[in-house]
């Protein structure tokens, strides 16, 4: 028992970690094993005398624990600059438990607690590293469940905290946005391949971000197994190498493109045209690019032409085009694109400077996008083409497919083939141009010397030789006539201008005198300096000849050869300056051919010409030698009388001119009949100058045109004046249609058996806001002066038929309506088409419409008249003579024209039944009318008596004051409305 007591102490002793120590209630410790003195620094004698004492916070603390009955506790003291942790575990000394001492055995834990810490200072620091790493990192179980992911995973895939863990792959994927459901069926094959494989594995996954896009992520995934081969867990490591992935895909593109530049420059440079190498420049350009299709487009000049609006006007010629199958353009909707159109001017504006336009569909203005729409474009790229500096076209590059912006470089590259193909068009051109230049500076008839910088010729042309006869040889090194160096002229010229052309005179090597118009231009390099002259020279030497005889015809008239304008002012100025000089007058004689105009409508322009030179020699023949007869074209000449005495001087020549010109005229066997209308102007009572005095004797011929033609004036100031009228009232005649200001007044014609209005003549009024009431006798003979009587005269023609049919509509039974045409409308214009025109528009019966013409136009152009009257009779209308007696027909003239009525003209009305020689015309006129089948109306009827006589007489209708004066359209429809008519004496 002793020995194992012994063995017990010595045990004791020998422990290393463990303290032992049994103290008393009251704290003396009596007893500690060697290892609890050391810690606790136990004097060992005051032990054995159990009196050793524990550090107070020890023992207070051990105390507390006791208290509270605890049977283990953690002790932790400071040792010097270290702290212990001791594991306790009390005991009481003896059985009984009312013993007061105890007993503590103490575990030295330090170094594990320290090396715990330490565990979870570590753990910590590599969570944190981790949860910070821009990676991607998690960790699965063995069933492939989430237990721990860093903050880079649950933000790639937009998880919390609480809802990511225990959960599979394929549940995450139904929870989350369904733009990662690939990410997590691809991460699942993984994870099964490498629990298979038992090994770590890498390989490339994408995800599909919900914003658009993806992130590729290169992932390692290393799975864990225990010791018995069965799986703990999987850990996923990835890393994004999106940037990565772009920068390769961009270094490819750029790679691609480099040799796509490559091969199109050397396609451009080595082929013998462009052309043959445009469509595969296209190709390589949209692969290397991925774009869908490209287009080489040429401007081309407008069309001026005015075309439907469904149709396209082609702005552009496309040249060559490529696609990718499926994706081909119609070319007429590239050729339609008009750069001219405003919505593209930021278009046109940067193109013709060089700049591409480019972008896609959402970055354009609303206006372009529409254009893009309309081609089925998302984005699109436009490179100029460029020659001779001058904007050639375009290469227009588009996707269609997906919207991918285009890059810088791909933009660098485009404007890169821009300039090469730019360079090719201009190469080729220039080419062209030099062949065209050669083929032109060999086969030109002019004259071409090439000349060096020291003026001697180093080429001439076949041209050159045809024209001088030297050959090159005979020529090359000699310095030409007009660059001696004393050719000052010409070499001033060339310096300042850089320029000279002149007529030179030359001899030609057979000796012959020639005239060349020879120009020399100066040839400069790039520099500026020169380093050639080319001389251009063309033989003016026939040119020269037919100069000569046009200067001798250019002064005369070709047909009488008479001076013309030009030198008839020419000599009347030298006659004013002489007559100015020596103090004497000059007169100047207008004279224009009456019925002239007639006779070269109706016989001919032959006869016409052969009038005009017979008449000419008469009005020669008619002056004094000293005098100038000249022709100023069509049927007027100008006589110059120079150094006169006295006015009458003019009147006797002008007197002998129109007896010489009324005498007939016997032209290809045909008996001709004209007069001359003379106006005479005198220098230096009427004017000073050359206009003013052809002017001046030209408004004395009108005045004598307007008093019945055949007759000489004198001007004067008061014939200006009317002249003046006379132009005033032209132009505002020529407006008064379009301004509305002319009307129709109507005059019945009415039955002279029933008083019944059975008719009316249309009568034109011109009620200017200024003049009033314009008559009609004042503008009428001017319009038909002036043409405007074919325009005023279908106006009133329309606007009767309309009328007849308004009257018809409303019932009043009318028969007619008389119409007045002039013969200047039958003369100049398609009569007969007018009225058939005028019928169709106003839907009028033809019946209702009676057209009278004057007895003096049928018989001045009968055949013309009665061929236009048959057209029109088989239209329907009614066809009447005017003012019939006052002219001189022929019965067999009348026999032949489709008449219905001849109007006895008021002349003969007028002194009925006073007037014996009135009323005989009148009957003779009603005889002759019934026996020809005619009816017959008599105009101006003033009183009873004439009524009486005229009904007496067996005429049925007439018209006058007696019965209405002409009125307006509302006036006589209450004049239709009564239908009767008794007359009321001196009714004006």
């Amino acid at each position: 028992m002793a020995n194992e007591l012994t063995l017990a102490w010595q045990l004791l002793s020998s422990l290393q970690g463990v303290a032992i120590i049994a103290a008393e209630a009251n704290g003396n410790v009596s007893y500690a094993n060697p290892y609890a003195r050391e810690i606790f620094n136990l004097n060992l004698n005051q032990v054995a005398a159990g009196a050793g004492k524990l550090p107070k916070p020890v023992h207070q603390r051990i105390v507390a624990e006791l208290k509270k009955s605890s049977t283990d506790f953690i002790l932790q003291y400071a040792a010097g600059d270290a702290l212990r942790t001791l594991k306790v575990f009390t005991s009481n000394q003896a059985n009984d438990k009312h013993a007061a001492g105890y007993v503590l055995h103490m575990h030295d834990i330090t170094d594990r607690v320290a090396t715990e810490s330490q565990l979870r200072h570590t753990e910590k620091l590599l969570r944190n590293l981790i949860d910070a790493s821009p990676d991607v990192i998690f960790f699965k179980d063995e069933k492939n469940r989430w237990l721990e992911a860093n903050s880079s995973s649950l933000e790639l895939f937009q998880l919390n905290q609480q809802d990511f863990r225990h959960k599979t792959d394929m549940e995450l994927a139904s929870q989350t946005d369904p733009a990662f459901k690939d990410a997590f069926r691809q991460s699942k094959t993984s994870d099964d391949r490498a629990w298979h494989l038992r090994r770590a594995i890498r390989n490339e996954e994408s995800v599909s971000l919900p914003h658009g896009g993806e992130k590729v992520l290169d992932v390692i995934k290393v799975p864990l197994f225990n010791d018995d081969g069965s799986r703990h867990g999987l850990v996923t490591l990835g890393r994004d190498i999106t940037e990565r992935k772009l920068a390769e895909s961009h270094l490819r593109d750029r790679s691609a493109i480099l040799d796509a530049l490559i091969s199109c420059d050397w396609l451009l440079h080595s082929a013998d045209s462009w052309h043959n190498v445009a469509a595969t420049v296209l190709q390589q350009l949209c692969l290397a690019l991925r774009f869908t299709r490209a287009t080489i487009i040429k401007n081309s000049t407008p069309i001026n032409t005015e075309l439907g609006k469904n149709q396209k006007t082609a702005h552009a010629k496309i040249l060559y085009k490529w696609a990718v199958p499926g994706f081909n353009s119609t070319d007429d909707a590239l050729e339609a694109i008009d750069f001219n159109d405003v919505r593209l001017k930021r278009w046109k504006d940067a193109l013709q400077l060089g700049d591409p336009v480019f972008g896609d569909i959402r970055d354009l203005p609303t206006a372009e996008r529409k254009i893009l729409k309309q081609h089925d474009t998302q984005s699109i790229a436009i490179v100029p083409l460029f020659s001779d500096k001058v904007w050639w076209g375009n290469i227009i590059i588009e996707r269609c497919h997906d919207l991918i912006k285009t890059t810088p470089q791909e933009l660098g590259s485009l404007m890169a083939i821009g300039r090469s193909l730019s360079v090719a068009i201009q190469r080729e051109s220039s080419d062209k141009q030099l062949h065209q230049a050669k083929i032109a500076f060999d086969n030109a008839t002019e004259g071409m010397v090439i000349i060096d910088e020291n003026a001697r010729i180093i080429a001439i042309n076949k041209g050159y030789t045809e024209i001088t006869g030297y050959t090159e040889s005979e020529v090359l090194g000699s310095i030409p006539k007009k660059l001696q160096p004393d050719e000052h002229e010409v070499w001033n010229a060339l310096l300042n201008d850089g320029r000279w052309c002149g007529e030179v005179t030359n001899h030609r090597k057979n000796g012959e005198i020639f005239h060349k118009w020879l120009t020399i231009s100066v040839v400069e390099n790039q520099d500026g300096k020169t380093f050639n002259y080319v001389c251009v020279f063309s033989d003016i030497t026939e040119i020269k000849r037919s100069q000569n005889r046009l200067n001798e015809l250019v002064n005369h008239d070709p047909l009488t050869g008479l001076p013309n304008r030009r030198l008839l002012n020419e000599l009347l100025e030298h006659s004013i300056k002489r007559a100015e000089r020596d103090n004497h007058k000059i007169a100047l004689l207008f004279i224009d051919l009456d019925r002239f105009k007639t006779v070269n409508d109706s016989l001919g322009h032959q006869v016409g010409d052969k009038l005009l030179l017979e008449a000419s020699r008469r009005i020669s023949l008619s002056m004094r030698d000293s005098d100038v007869v000249a022709r100023l074209g069509g049927d007027e000449f100008v006589v110059m009388m120079d150094m006169i005495n006295n006015s009458s001087d003019a009147a006797i020549v002008a007197k002998k001119i129109i007896h010489a010109l009324q005498i007939e005229f016997t032209i290809d066997g045909k008996e001709i009949f004209i007069s001359a209308s003379i106006g005479i102007s005198i220098f230096p009572k009427d004017c000073s100058d050359v206009e003013s005095l052809i002017k001046a004797a030209d408004i004395a011929m009108y005045q004598v045109k307007n008093k019945g033609k055949n007759n000489h004036c004198f001007y004067s100031d008061d014939l200006s004046k009317n002249a003046v009228e006379r132009f005033t009232m032209e132009s505002q005649l020529r407006r008064a249609l379009e301004r509305n200001q002319f009307a129709v007044y109507y005059q019945p014609q009415v039955s002279l058996i029933s008083d019944e209005i059975i008719g009316a003549e249309a009568l034109i009024r011109w009620n200017h806001p200024e003049l009033g009431l314009v008559s009609p006798a004042k503008f009428i003979p001017l319009a038909e002066e002036t043409g405007l009587i074919v325009q005023i005269g279908e106006w009133v023609l329309r606007e009767a038929a309309l009328q007849a049919v308004r009257w018809v509509k409303d019932g009043h039974a009318i028969q007619w309506i008389s119409i007045n045409v002039s013969g200047v409308q039958i003369m100049r214009s398609n009569f007969a088409d007018t009225v058939y025109g005028v019928l169709m528009e106003t839907d009028c019966n033809p019946s209702m419409l009676e057209l009278e013409i004057t007895e003096s136009t049928v018989m001045q152009n009968t055949e013309f008249v009665i061929d236009t009257f048959n057209r029109i009779k088989q239209l329907g209308l009614r066809l009447a003579i005017d003012d019939f007696g006052t002219g001189y027909s022929s019965l067999s003239h009348l026999k032949r024209l489709p008449l219905d009525k001849i109007k006895i003209d008021q002349s003969f009305v007028r002194d009925l039944p006073g007037d014996m020689d009135d009323a005989a015309i009148a009957n003779a006129i009603n005889a002759m009318a019934k026996s020809l089948g005619f009816s017959v109306i008599a105009e101006g009827v003033e009183t009873f008596a004439q009524a009486d006589f005229l009904r007496l007489m067996g005429c049925e209708e007439a018209q006058g004051y007696l019965y209405s004066k002409p009125v307006k359209t509302n006036d006589f429809s209450i004049l239709l409305a009564s239908r009767k008519l008794q007359g009321k004496e001196n009714a004006n």
